[in-house]
């Protein structure tokens, strides 16, 4: 399993020195498209505590549903937010609330294993479903007793971090979206109940902005992050805002000095550069990629053509 800490190599990324003091072998490169990951041997008891979590819910599930059920952990890892919501138009979905600073996770529930439950905890025989609709007012306030089952075999499993977990909100498809962007990130649960007939899955997501519930110390500080190649969520979208100073030079023309002193208004100068060549895109001053100058609607921009490798002294300068 691939934690978010680990991202691929890719030639954009390279180690940049901070100061003239750091080894360079301390020096991990950081990809701002994963940001918030936090390194598997810290969420090691949290993943622990949850392990007891199908058991809690095997006992409570067999005495409510007076049927023979199991319930077992599937899987554990971190997820992007994002592809977690995207089943939300399919599945029941509805936040948890943690502890009491406002933190959240979210419990997605397959419809294939809702409805049997909702049938069961009504008097029916749980047997197989096809619906695939929302629930109806009914069949929300009976899954949400079903949540709370839920909610209370979590907070017991999690009872050395000390964290409630109560039942939330039932969040739109609009407002998971706006909530978790392409960057957020977080510890994905996923397990499933087999009952006598039926069966389905169930995932628990709790975000990286939630998981400092878990980590004893706290969320990764800003100094563990970046030497893990990783930063705070927050920190990483001010610094995605941040603006740099562009250039787009032609490189290897050379001009005559009495050329120079002859220049004036509407004359043209030969460059000594063929028209094929072409320019360089220069970011902050370095050397970044070669490009040619186009116009984007009514303003001038750069095709970029190719990635120029970064020279020695480029690699260990400051930023």
């Amino acid at each position: 399993m691939e934690t978010l800490t680990q991202s691929r190599p890719s030639r954009m990324q390279r180690p940049v020195l901070t100061s003239a003091n750091v080894a360079p072998d301390l020096v991990k490169s950081c990809d701002f498209r994963t940001v918030g990951g936090v390194d598997k041997a810290r969420l090691n008891p949290l993943v622990t505590a949850t392990e007891a979590v199908p058991g809690l819910l095997t006992q409570v599930l067999n005495s409510r549903l007076r049927m023979t059920c199991e319930a077992t952990l599937r899987s554990s890892e971190q997820v992007s937010s994002r592809s977690f919501v995207e089943k939300a138009a399919s599945s029941y979905v509805v936040s948890l609330k943690l502890g009491s600073q406002g933190d959240v996770a979210l419990l997605q529930i397959d419809y294939m294993l809702l409805f049997p439950l909702i049938d069961r905890l009504l008097g029916g025989s749980g047997g197989p479903s096809e619906l695939a609709r929302d629930v109806t007012e009914i069949e929300n306030h009976i899954a949400g007793e079903l949540v709370r089952l839920i909610c209370h075999e979590l907070q017991t499993a999690w009872l050395s971090f000390k964290v409630s977990v109560s039942v939330g909100t039932r969040p739109t498809l609009a407002q998971l979206q706006n909530s978790y962007s392409a960057n957020d990130n977080g510890m994905a649960f996923s397990f499933s109940v087999n009952m006598q007939s039926a069966g389905g899955d169930f995932q628990l997501l709790v975000p990286v902005a939630s998981l400092g519930l878990f980590l004893g110390g706290g969320a990764p500080s800003s100094g563990e992050s970046l030497r893990k190649g990783t930063m705070n969520a927050k920190l990483a979208d001010k610094l995605l805002g941040t603006t740099f100073g562009l250039e787009l030079a032609l490189l290897g023309g050379k001009v005559p000095a009495i050329d120079l002193l002859n220049l004036s208004v509407g004359k043209i100068i030969p460059l000594g550069v063929s028209v094929r060549t072409p320019a360089v895109l220069k970011i902050e001053g370095h050397d970044s990629f070669q490009a040619v100058p186009v116009r984007s609607g009514q303003h001038r921009a750069a095709q970029l053509l190719d990635r120029l490798q970064q020279s020695q002294s480029e690699v260990e300068a400051t930023i």
